[in-house]
């Protein structure tokens, strides 16, 4: 998978796993936005993964992985689904986590249907809020009990009863992204409620995101991985250099900066003789081999950044506010 972007930079190039035939204008074809909402680690990463074949948002048993908004493209003959998924619903205690849930709100503006995630038994307050913010945005929702799998039919009851009055659902699915139970059933619901208009974006396109963008989230998502409890939650990386191979069998030369808040968080990314840098480079670089369809070498460094994640200014920096 490589190519280039609309911008003609390297590293610009949107993600074209199979070669489809665009519908002609005599088709009719359907396409609409699906918004992924819920708390954090209820599962949105993990269903928007799989919904799209392809490893897009970052996953990790640590709160608050996703940060951005991440749209990915489901597309067959006749339909085109985009699914943003979002960051979680949370409580911000700091300029970060504002940010973060307000990109998470936002994402319900204009969208054709919403997935409510739910994995627990009752909302929380902040969950019943965003679902207040449906009836004011007309997007219908439907309800997703995920993780399906890890729970019985009787729990499963249980947390659909905790969640029926908290709005007025247009349907309940429940799913499991690491099983597929029920997958195809809330896509035949989803493809039903599309708007008939022609799709957003070419037939071969996944997502609107870079390779450079993707790649950043690979190795944060490894950072997650190989620092578990140790890691300091402020981890935000950003790819300086994308060189692509001169030949057919060269490799892909990616240099990429690890940013942290404070020395001492350093010395934990970096680990002792430089162990757990390199782990986290290896991981990454497996993970960023199979989205660019080549090998790759990567090259990172990790700097402080003080406060980076309370400070304004640098959140515009790190794209997290316009």
């Amino acid at each position: 998978m490589s190519g280039v972007g609309s911008s003609g930079l390297p590293g610009g190039a949107r993600i074209c796993p199979v070669a489809r035939e665009t519908p002609t204008a005599a088709a009719v074809t359907r396409a609409g936005f699906v918004a992924l909402l819920g708390r954090p680690n209820a599962g949105k990463s993990t269903l928007l993964n799989t919904l799209v074949g392809q490893h897009l948002a970052a996953v990790s048993p640590k709160e608050q992985t996703t940060r951005h908004r991440i749209a990915g493209f489901l597309t067959d003959d006749e339909t085109q689904i985009v699914f943003v998924d979002t960051p979680g619903l949370l409580d911000p205690a700091y300029a970060l986590q504002e940010a973060m849930l307000a990109a998470a709100l936002d994402a319900l503006e204009g969208v054709d249907l919403v997935y409510f995630l739910a994995d627990r038994p009752s909302p929380s307050d902040r969950e019943r809020e965003a679902a207040a913010r449906l009836a004011a945005v007309g997007a219908p929702a439907l309800l997703i009990l995920t993780k399906s799998d890890a729970t019985g039919p009787a729990e499963l009851d249980r947390r659909e009863a905790g969640w029926r009055d908290v709005a007025p659902w247009a349907g309940v699915h429940r799913v499991s992204a690491t099983t597929g139970a029920g997958m195809e059933e809330l896509l035949a619901t989803t493809r039903a409620r599309l708007p008939e208009q022609p799709f957003f974006y070419p037939a071969d396109q996944l997502t609107d995101r870079s390779l450079r963008f993707l790649a950043a989230e690979l190795v944060r998502e490894a950072c997650y991985a190989e620092l578990g409890e140790e890691l300091p939650y402020s981890v935000h990386v950003v790819v300086n250099e994308w060189k692509e191979p001169a030949k057919a069998e060269g490799k892909t030369v990616i240099k990429a900066t690890i940013h942290v808040e404070r020395e001492s968080q350093k010395g934990i990314v970096i680990g002792e003789g430089g162990r757990k840098l390199k782990a986290i480079g290896m991981a990454s670089r497996r993970r960023i081999e199979d989205l660019v369809g080549g090998p790759v070498f990567l090259e990172l460094w990790v700097k402080v950044r003080k406060k980076w994640s309370r400070r304004e200014d640098d959140l515009r920096f790190f794209g997290y506010k316009t």
